[in-house]
């Protein structure tokens, strides 16, 4: 990944921007005292006003250009610190795209049913598409994307559950997806992974990382 260098390159800019103008100021009021009329003279108290209120705002500019740049600063080294997630899997909670191809599921907690256990994919608006019944401490699961017909579903976005197959009752046990990460974006309120299958996963949905085998 690559620092934008533009915004550093402009903060020097507006740092030079606010010396010449001083430099302005100082020649332009040299002028108008030099070019005063002797029986109206400028009042020491005017001219006080004059060079505090330019400075005021030469300050205030300057405060401003450090700021900036100290934000550039912690972005740099914030986009540095993610540059590893690129090329690594994670594993994540929430929905999931299915483009053609096997996703593979985990399931965060030893389950143990004695009424059996099943896994429940549900598409974009809530419908069941395929269930599968686990067998007694399966942690992992991997969906071809068929329905439980044998039909390859839609590509889109799909959720998981785990239900009781006796009652169809959700259990409480996250099922979270995996993919491999292509890019990592930085938004306005959390970071953004980008992964191979097309999925966008927060980094706050983030449950773990792993080498891609």
């Amino acid at each position: 990944m690559q620092v934008d260098t533009n915004l550093s390159g402009a903060v020097r800019g507006r740092s030079s921007a606010v010396t010449q103008d001083f430099e302005t100021f100082l020649k332009m009021l040299t002028t108008q005292i030099r070019n005063q009329d002797p029986l109206s003279p400028m009042e020491a108290d005017q001219f006080a006003s004059q060079l505090a209120s330019f400075s005021m705002v030469e300050q205030q500019t300057l405060t401003n250009q450090r700021l900036k740049e100290l934000s550039l600063e912690l972005r740099s080294d914030g986009i540095s610190s993610y540059a590893p997630f690129v090329g690594t899997q994670i594993l994540h909670e929430g929905p999931f795209n299915f483009t053609g191809a096997a996703v593979l599921m985990e399931i965060r907690r030893e389950l143990t049913d004695e009424d059996g256990l099943k896994l429940s994919i549900f598409s974009g608006d809530g419908i069941v598409v395929s269930e599968t019944v686990l067998s007694d401490g399966q942690s992992q699961f991997n969906w071809d994307g068929t329905d439980g017909e044998g039909i390859l579903v839609k590509p889109g976005l799909y959720s998981a559950e785990i239900r009781r197959v006796s009652d169809d009752a959700e259990v409480e046990a996250t099922v979270v997806a995996s993919g491999l990460v292509e890019e990592v974006r930085f938004g306005s309120a959390d970071v953004e992974f980008i992964l191979a299958n097309g999925s966008i996963v927060t980094e706050s949905s983030v449950v773990g990382v792993r080498l891609p085998e």
